[in-house]
């Protein structure tokens, strides 16, 4: 059956702060993220929820590149700048097809699609269209992507249904933007140390977002 309101939250919310952590601290991520391999958990004698993911044998570990690329690649949607998603996206690749006259005109397009349909951070961005809208210019202009790209990908995508079918106005850009904002303004060993702290200013926000959203 349908899921409550609380539970609906917790299972966007805390999936988001898994796929986060995977991506900002671990460089590795499930490489079969689906609705059927992520477990909700409700204890008959405890209120406290968990989250966990199954079928972990397929795990893509990223190099420090891949990360770098793709995390650049969120902020620059984050920052509304198709121009910095445009050369984030041709990192996808350690053997990049598209360069020169057709590099500048797929970082045109971006512009132009950032600039109808992805102003940043706070702008109520449809993050799921805003991403297929890029993956659409990528096959237009032919631009490589390499695999583990493809799973980052697939997987945020994954999160952003899940959050569209249980929880329509929680916007998963927005709620990531603590995590990063912190990743992209300290360096690496203060991030770590201080994500609990940002780890919790996240969660803070998301109950204020559950308590407003209660009647929807």
């Amino acid at each position: 059956g349908e899921l409550a309101k609380r539970e609906a939250h917790f299972v966007v919310s805390r999936g988001e702060d898994l796929y986060l952590k995977m991506l900002l601290v671990d460089n590795l991520m499930h490489a079969d993220l689906h609705p059927g391999n992520i477990l909700l958990r409700t204890p008959a004698n405890s209120g406290s929820l968990s989250l966990a993911l199954i079928d972990a044998g397929m795990v893509a570990r990223l190099t420090q590149r891949e990360s770098d690329a793709f995390i650049g690649f969120l902020n620059a949607m984050g920052a509304g700048s198709g121009a910095a998603a445009a050369k984030c996206v041709l990192r996808f690749s350690d053997d990049q097809t598209c360069k020169g006259k057709a590099a500048a005109e797929f970082t045109a397009q971006m512009h132009a699609l950032f600039r109808e349909c992805c102003r940043g951070f706070g702008t109520g961005i449809q993050f799921g269209q805003v991403l297929r809208g890029v993956l659409n210019l990528i096959r237009e202009h032919g631009v490589s992507v390499d695999a583990n790209y493809m799973t980052l990908v697939t997987n945020v995508l994954v999160l952003e249904g899940m959050a569209g079918t249980l929880l329509p106005d929680y916007n998963v850009l927005d709620a990531a933007q603590p995590l990063l904002t912190a990743h992209r303004r300290l360096p690496g060993p203060v991030f770590r140390a201080a994500l609990p702290v940002v780890a919790s200013l996240k969660r803070a926000a998301d109950r204020l977002f559950l308590m407003t959203h209660r009647g929807g």
